[in-house]
Order: structure tokens, then sequence, then C-alpha cells
């Protein structure tokens, strides 16, 4: 397979960072196309000859029979390409909830993704609502500087029950049997629980009664697609719309992809150097196992938005989350309980579950997240040592693979033949 075609949307920092990722990657089958007229003061020559300024794109289609992205500029040109790189802007902004009493707070409020570059955390006490990838971008600066960091949950993040923080034992031993650790070593964000009621003018007030003061008030509460956009900015399979996939509060997979939109990512920072790297490691991807589609995979991005990230969030091996095909393929799915057997012993689990027949090898491969119970944890060290189990949903099982634990703290799982789900027609 020739090298990917791919075309980078934005000539500014982002779109630079993410050619010269795909460069470096191996991948010099480039366009990038910009709005602006000329070149940045600070062009790279190694991008020489890849620009078409004064190209504005209005709207992007993805094609199912071809697998490729046609994209359409204000002037009427258009470009067909493989692979596109949204660099120049988001096809989402940055959503706050309508709390009530929101307008009322008398100290700083804004979205993390919109940071107040004057913003000084030194000795404040700061409310964080929700925690979303972006927030946990900036908690650890936070922590370390300011006076108290309290995270307020928030839909859809499941935040406070599931964060793997250290148990009151657990931290006792560490101070007997540890160095002293520095301010920022110590500093945790506090937790809470309640839901909130309002936003007052000194804090937010919960669910429990409890009132918390706070100076400052950042939202950590995801994106949303503005109103404004037309429909035809962004069609994705299926003539999908980019509003019609998204939710207000949810984020794209590690801030590079959503899932329905196959072949297309996004750089919308604040690390644009980590997400341009793990774009071009898909692009790369697609080159060396001869895939023309890739995608992430609804189980992967549906956990992303879900977890609370209290900490930056550390992407991990493009091939477990998301699916490589050389030609679309229905995908079924499963979304409920089951029993994982393994190391001979039952667990009541709860899985979500994608498959399809792989052209390539004309097998049905599937495979998807397994949740375990808070109660009934899967067993570590069996784990270690095996990694094959059965998954059973119903009458039906079907052997499985245990791929990796999941940097949430879920499991990934794959098979390959008759699924442990019902297919559609059996």
């Amino acid at each position: 397979m020739s090298p990917t075609h791919v075309i980078v949307i934005g000539a500014g920092a982002r779109g630079r960072r993410g050619a010269t990722e795909l460069l470096a990657a191996g991948i010099t089958d480039i366009v990038i196309v910009d709005k602006a007229e000329g070149k940045a003061l600070d062009w790279p020559a190694a991008l020489d000859g890849l620009l078409r300024p004064g190209r504005e794109v209005v709207g992007s289609r993805f094609d199912d029979d071809t697998h490729t992205w046609e994209l359409q500029t204000a002037s009427g040109e258009n470009y067909h390409g493989s692979v596109v790189i949204a660099a120049h802007r988001s096809e989402h902004v940055p959503w706050i909830p309508e709390l009530a009493g929101r307008n009322e707070f008398q100290g700083v409020s804004f979205h993390a993704a919109q940071w107040d570059p004057d913003f000084d955390p030194i000795g404040k006490r700061i409310a964080v609502v929700g925690t979303d990838a972006t927030a946990g971008h900036y908690l650890g600066q936070l922590t370390a500087a300011a006076a108290s960091v309290s995270v307020f949950a928030h839909a859809p993040r499941r935040i406070v029950d599931e964060l793997p923080l250290p148990t009151t034992r657990v931290k006792r031993w560490l101070r007997r049997h540890t160095r002293p650790a520095s301010r920022a070593e110590q500093s945790r964000p506090a937790l809470v629980k309640s839901a909130i009621c309002a936003i007052t003018p000194s804090g937010i007030r919960t669910s429990d009664g409890v009132d918390h003061r706070a100076d400052a008030v950042i939202f950590a509460t995801g994106f949303a697609v503005p109103e404004q956009t037309p429909d035809t900015a962004l069609v994705g399979t299926g003539g999908l719309t980019i509003r019609q996939a998204w939710e207000a509060g949810m984020e794209p997979f590690l801030g590079v992809a959503v899932y329905g939109f196959p072949n297309y990512f996004f750089i919308s920072g604040p690390a644009i150097g980590g997400q341009a790297r793990y774009v071009a490691e898909c692009a790369g991807l697609m080159n060396r196992t001869g895939s023309t589609r890739i995608e992430v995979r609804r189980s992967s991005q549906q956990v992303f938005n879900e977890r609370a990230h209290v900490k930056p969030a550390q992407p991990f091996r493009a091939r477990s989350a998301f699916d490589l095909s050389s030609q679309a393929a229905g995908e079924e799915t499963y979304d409920g309980m089951a029993t994982l057997t393994i190391a001979g012993t039952c667990l009541p689990v709860r899985v979500r579950l994608t498959g399809h027949v792989d052209p390539i090898d004309g097998h049905y491969h599937w495979q998807g997240t397994v949740f375990s119970s808070p109660s009934q944890p899967l067993p570590e060290e069996a784990l270690k040592r095996a990694r094959t189990a059965t998954l059973t949903v119903g009458q039906r099982s079907a052997p499985a693979r245990i791929v990796e634990k999941t940097p949430w703290g879920t499991h990934s799982v794959a098979g390959v033949g008759a699924p442990p789900y019902a297919r559609s027609g059996s």
C-alpha cells in the first residue's frame, strides 16, 4: 500500500506540528490547506511544497465506499484524502452547563479549555467542576500551588467512587516506609461525591446541604458542538453529522478521535505534541497493516468520556483502541451483563462488545471492554499467568482473550469466531 494521503487542515502551530510528526513517521504524501495566504514566519523548511494557502475548508464528508474524505473549500474546490487531521479549529467548543446561580459567583471563573493566562492559583481555594482531560492536564500544577483544590462530580464523568486513590491504611504505610514527599507529591484534590445544587456567590452548594467556599471555579465539563455549525461541516460514516454524534459534555478520545468519523483526527490541545505523535502513530498503523480505514472503538470513546481525569491522559496502543479494516463492514454490538470465567472462577461483569466480519481473513472478529464489579474485581494474579478466558452472555459462550488492562482500570477483551452475543440473523 502506498503511503497514506493525509490532508492537514490548518498551517498554524498545531498543523505544523502534526505534519512534522507525520514526516518523522515516514508519511510523506501530505497536503496542508489553510485559509490564510502565505506561510507563517517560523515555517519549517521540511514542510516546503506541502502548503496550499488561501483554501478555507467549509465541509468534510466521508465516503463509505472508497474510505476517503472529500473536503470542499469556500471557493468550490474539492480535495480528496484518505486521512484528515483537523488542526485549524475544533468542530466543538468548551461547554459549561447551566447550573443555578452560575452567573452570581463573585470569584474567577472559566473553562479549563479556555485557560485564563493571567490566573494565579497560589493561595486560592479552587473548585473544579467535572474532570475532563483538559482539567487533568492542569490539576497537578493547581494542587501544587493552591491552598486547596476540590473536584466536584458532573455527568458524564463517573468520578469519585472509581478513582484509584490509596486507602487510609495504604497512606499510613507509605508515610512510614517512604521518604518525605514534596508539596507537589503530597497534594491531592479533595473529591466531592455529592451532586451540585447551585453555584453561590462564594462557592458551590451540594445536595447534602454543604457550602464549599471557593475563590475560583474552573469548569472541566467537556465540549459541545456550536449552534451555528452547519450539518455539512463534518459528516461521517452513513451520513452521520458531528451534531448527531456529539452530546454536550463529551470530548474526543484522547482529544484526537470520535467514533463514527473514520480516518478523521483532531489536534486540539492543550498537549499538541502528544496528540500529534498519537495521530501519526495511527496513520503509520494504517500503512503497516494495509488498512484503508481506522476508527476509534465506541467502547474506547465511552470509557474515556466516563472516567475522571485527575492527571494528564496517557495514550495507549492505538491497535487496542481503534478498529482497522480494509472495507466498511456492518458492525454488531452488545452492551450489557455477562459472566467472565477465568482460572476456574466465574465473575459477573458488564461488557461493551462490537464485532464484524473481517474482509481480509473472512473470520468474525469481536472485541470490547470488560467492567468488573467493584466488590468482585478481576483476579490480577490469574491474569498475569493466563490471558485466556470464557465470556458468556445468556446461553452463548465464547473463548476470549484478555488483551490488556486499560489506563482506566477496565480490561480490553477480544475473540475470533462466533461471539458470546447473538448476531443479526442468527
